[in-house]
């Protein structure tokens, strides 16, 4: 009866993504490890993982009201080995059990095999019969298997009905009275951009779905520290929660950035330059980098000051969203010299980044697609051409370390987590993010092989393995969106030492296109990296060109007329 309560209790209990700063004085938490589990054989104990993070208000109730509690003690004394673990700290884990929230509990048996998976926050009340019903009881519960995934194809698109059902299901959960997708809102980046982009394309719906979501998001941003929270706990954004993890910020800040362009609301900018502040004054490091989150809820625990390399990449990429609506050159700045910390204290000597200083595991997806996508940005937003062959040379470590062969997909990790565990596994985010990152740089470089590999990604993207398990997949609908549909490609033609050619370029950034090909070239600085437009002579000075694959626009000098030049374009494009 016990262990057949424990799927129902983990969803009756869970705990919004939560964890803590650990105090580990009396040796009670053990190291996650292949000696531990090899002692875990040894003594014939089962392994008991509790997944926390820094920022996380539930992970501190449990370490304070059950991990301490003298019972759980007693029961966990002769059969368990207790393991901490820090997810921040190891993406490889974290996104393995992703789904179970912060804290996330798991028991393993002395060989490894996974026992028991709980969600959220469990009081001494509900643990202990666990615990004890485990060891009279350790057969593994029948948790519902992923889809089969099926082999390698290029065959990349949805068809009529799968992209239909997508958006039915995106259209059932939207909260008509409030604003957001659910009750419980959650600052989800995939959403925010997906709504964002059909606004942009005139779907009137989605402009006034998202604008009344941003509307309620005000709520979100802490009035103390201009932080973002990621969840509210009511329908009303009445009860948000002082959780500030990096990749929140990166949404709301690229969010509220591009729809103060777009509807040209005062709100949207105000909520915008709070939330840069935050970034600028709070999580900045001193030395470049950015730390990594911020807690204000229970516990208290204040800023994460570990550096990582996605967290940083997730920062930069926020900041020049920022930059390219607003033209704050501040911003931009902060964005490159975050980038010259990360390559000089992040970058592996094979190419590519590790997570931290030193990574226990790794190296790590995540780290790699959000900087090698952070760095074309810094291509997009500067007219660097540094940024742009770093990007490269990020893409092909992606391409050499992380790519599943057999289906085209991209692993978390480049080598297994820990003996014990199951093959690598494949994170959906991550690998969308990776999908119109390839997609992306092959414009900008004029490289089929990436193209080929995005096309692959987006194969796994569009299996069974995604679509039969998930439902709520906008992130899969906008990388099938920019497979589908080339960039919209603006180009300055003129010297970068010629303020005209700057106020042009700065022009071309400020509009709020997603899916954007933005280039300044000064013809002193040689050809292009994809010379695929001969652009003609202007003898007038600097100018614009909006182009396809097969036309460009009339040359344009005025700042004020590009907008048009590229919506023009974008209509003829059918995007």
């Amino acid at each position: 009866m016990i262990r057949a309560a424990i799927v129902i209790l983990s969803l009756l209990f869970a705990g919004v993504a939560h964890a803590a700063p650990l105090d580990n004085k009396d040796g009670f938490w053990s190291e996650w490890s292949d000696a531990t589990f090899e002692r875990a054989a040894r003594e014939k104990k089962f392994v008991v993982m509790s997944l926390q993070s820094w920022w996380c208000k539930w992970c501190f109730v449990m370490n304070r009201e059950t991990w301490s509690n003298g019972d759980v003690r007693k029961a966990l004394k002769d059969n368990y080995i207790p393991v901490h673990v820090d997810q921040d700290s190891r993406p490889d884990i974290s996104q393995r059990y992703e789904n179970f929230g912060w804290p996330a509990t798991i028991i393993f048996g002395p060989d490894g095999k996974e026992i028991v998976k709980l969600r959220g926050f469990y009081s001494p009340q509900f643990f202990i019969p666990i615990l004890e019903g485990t060891v009279k009881d350790p057969t593994p519960i029948a948790y519902a298997e992923p889809p089969a995934e099926r082999p390698r194809t290029l065959a990349t698109g949805l068809s009529d009905a799968q992209r239909g059902e997508i958006v039915k299901f995106i259209d059932s959960v939207y909260d008509k009275e409030n604003g957001g997708w659910g009750r419980s809102k959650l600052v989800d980046n995939n959403t925010l951009n997906w709504a964002l982009h059909r606004a942009r394309l005139g779907d009137k719906e989605q402009a006034a779905r998202i604008q009344k979501t941003l509307k309620g998001m005000l709520s979100m941003v802490d009035r103390s520290t201009g932080a973002v929270g990621q969840v509210n706990l009511r329908a009303d954004w009445s009860a948000p929660v002082r959780e500030f993890p990096m990749f929140v910020q990166e949404a709301a800040l690229s969010a509220y950035s591009r729809a103060s362009v777009m509807f040209q609301d005062p709100a949207y900018r105000q909520a915008a330059d709070r939330i840069y502040g935050f970034l600028k004054n709070t999580m900045a490091a001193p030395d470049g980098g950015f730390y990594s989150s911020m807690g204000l809820d229970e516990g208290s625990p204040g800023v994460d000051k570990r550096q990582y390399a996605r967290e940083t990449a997730q920062a930069i990429s926020a900041v020049l969203a920022y930059y390219d609506a607003t033209g704050v050159t501040e911003a931009r700045d902060l964005a490159i010299k975050a980038a010259r910390w990360a390559i000089a204290n992040r970058s592996l000597p094979g190419g590519g980044f590790r997570h931290a200083e030193q990574d226990k595991g790794g190296p790590y997806l995540a780290d790699n697609v959000e900087m090698a996508k952070a760095l074309l940005a810094l291509h997009r937003s500067t007219g660097g051409r540094e940024w742009l062959t770093q990007a490269t040379a990020t893409a092909d470590f992606i391409a050499k370390t992380f790519i599943d062969q057999t289906t085209g997909g991209f692993v978390v990790a480049a080598s297994p987590d820990a003996k014990n565990l199951s093959k690598p596994i494949k994170q959906r985010e991550d690998n969308v993010t990776t999908v119109r990152m390839f997609n992306l740089l092959s414009s900008y470089t004029g490289e089929q092989r990436y193209r080929e590999i995005a096309e692959a990604g987006m194969g796994y993207l569009t299996s069974p393995a995604i679509l039969d398990a998930l439902a709520f997949l906008p992130d899969v609908l906008t990388a099938e969106d920019e497979l589908r549909n080339e960039p919209v490609h603006v180009t300055i033609v003129g010297a970068k030492n010629d303020p005209r050619s700057a106020e042009l370029y700065r022009a071309a950034l400020s509009h709020p296109l997603q899916h954007k090909r933005a280039e300044w070239w000064d013809k002193q600085e040689g050809p292009l990296a994809n010379p695929d437009v001969d652009y003609p002579d202007f003898p007038d000075g600097p100018a614009a060109f909006a182009c396809t694959k097969t036309f460009c626009s009339f040359p344009v000098t005025k700042p004020g007329e590009i907008a048009a030049q590229l919506d023009s374009l974008k209509r003829a494009l059918k995007l």
